[in-house]
């Protein structure tokens, strides 16, 4: 059972939604199983839990080192709407026997109301947090059912499939920026870059620029979009700024070629993000900005 004091879990419990609902704001978080599954992935074969006449499966796990997915599906019980998993109810993480306090966040699988996703972005602190194979048990909730659900899954770490430090710079005007790192895994891509100079003016006159943000694109014309909140676009612009970038999904295959995208939403005079008539964030794309970058296969 979940023996977490309550003091801790009510705090780690806002904080997981929190994650959660950043992630349905701003996310595409389902990784390409295609990819995965050419990449040295560790899945459970399909493992199920009955309780109260409500069987729980884990049918997929994957660890690249920054973020442990795992797919689940419920059958049996009534779903309704929302989310199979029960967040209100954190899901328990260990590791080798230890538990893991990372943040959670679950999204929910569009074409499929019975399946959810459980992520877990892993925290480097200079240094890798997990080894490459390790035992992973995860305790989690429905919401028709009382009694936890207990899946234990050897797992083992996700090959990267593309890494590169291409140390390209790119301007106009007064702003630069230049990417020093990319690297692309089944679930997710990672970018640093460092940026210098004045962010060009917003798409409105009477509003103010975001920082720069960044899409990628592969020669296809296949988007990921940059996972950002709120807060993190109305936070104060400075004139150099250097970012280690996530992003939340992934290409379904290694592109022969990535687009970086720079672009900014737009700030009015409230203090909101200006948008359009679906609200929707409106993005202002810099094409003279943008960078292609060849990926080496």
């Amino acid at each position: 059972m979940n023996s977490m004091k309550p003091e801790l879990r009510k705090k780690f419990a806002g904080a997981a939604l929190a994650v959660t609902l950043v992630m349905a704001v701003t996310g595409s978080g389902f990784p390409s199983t295609v990819s995965a599954e050419t990449s040295g992935q560790s899945a459970s074969s399909n493992l199920a839990i009955t309780h109260e006449g409500v069987t729980l499966s884990i049918s997929k796990v994957m660890f690249d080192g920054n973020r442990l997915d795992m797919a689940f599906r419920q059958e049996g019980g009534t779903v309704g709407k929302g989310i199979i998993i029960d967040i209100a109810q954190i899901p328990v993480l260990s590791v080798n026997g230890k538990r893991m306090l990372y943040l959670p966040y679950v999204t929910s699988m569009p074409e499929d109301e019975r399946a959810a996703l459980l992520s877990f972005n892993i925290p480097k602190d200079g240094k890798p947090q997990l080894a490459d194979e390790f035992k992973m048990t995860i305790e989690v909730y429905t919401k028709s059912v009382k009694e936890p659900f207990t899946f234990t899954v050897p797992v083992k770490k996700l090959n990267s499939l593309a890494t590169l430090q291409p140390g390209t710079t790119q301007k106009s005007g007064d702003f630069s920026y230049t990417v020093d790192y990319f690297q692309m895994t089944p679930l997710m891509m990672e970018l640093k870059l460092h940026s210098s100079g004045k962010v060009p003016g917003a798409a409105k006159s009477k509003g103010r620029s975001s920082k720069m943000l960044y899409d990628i694109a592969d020669e296809k014309g296949n988007l990921i979009q940059a996972t950002v909140s709120d807060i993190d676009i109305k936070r104060p612009i400075t004139a150099n700024i250097k970012e280690d970038l996530f992003y939340a999904a992934s290409f379904k295959a290694v592109p022969k070629t990535i687009t970086i995208r720079p672009f900014t939403y737009t700030i009015d005079a409230k203090g909101d993000i200006l948008k359009d008539s679906g609200k929707k964030w409106i993005k202002t794309y810099y094409k003279d900005l943008e960078m292609k970058i060849a990926v080496a296969k």
